[in-house]
């Protein structure tokens, strides 16, 4: 009975380890992380857009960011949906995420610190970048997305089973 019992033990741990283990999850909940984190970073320290002879400020990157980090998000469990599973597809959903991490990294940096767009004789201050930045990186998000899913793609004959 005990010989049986470590047996079975032993082949849902296999098992288990055969899915990575849960590390997907881990990369998963980094790449999600790293995202809102952005998107909170982008939308208080963002520079205002100026207009009007009043000098009236509105905070643009904090009524368009938030879209683009739900845009990003979808996509990025999406792919994250797509490659987890086999422990030998570790490096993809790790790479998916550092790649996440790194875009919307460079996506906060430009929105908060990108120079000011000036014009006209109230000057009025555009921050391109602040509104610009998350879509480029929700976009590039899904560009890596789509990259990870060609390199997770298999041949008809690779996925029939041995």
């Amino acid at each position: 009975m005990m010989a049986s019992g470590r047996n079975a033990a032993s082949s849902a741990g296999d098992r288990r380890a055969g899915t990575a283990d849960g590390s997907w999850m881990l990369w998963t909940a980094v790449g999600i992380g790293g995202i809102w984190v952005a998107v909170l970073l982008i939308s208080l320290f963002a520079p205002d857009l100026v207009s009007g002879s009043e000098q009236q400020h509105l905070p643009i990157a904090a009524f368009t960011t938030w879209f683009w980090g739900g845009v990003g998000t979808v996509v990025f469990l999406w792919t994250m949906g797509k490659v987890r599973g086999a422990a030998s597809r570790r490096p993809t959903w790790i790479g998916l995420s550092v790649t996440t991490l790194a875009v919307w990294t460079v996506a906060t940096i430009l929105g908060i610190a990108a120079p000011v767009f000036v014009t006209g004789s109230d000057p009025t201050r555009i921050p391109v970048a602040a509104f610009v930045a998350p879509a480029v990186a929700a976009t590039l998000t899904a560009f890596a997305g789509i990259i990870a899913n060609v390199f997770e793609r298999r041949a008809p004959s690779d996925s029939a089973p041995r």
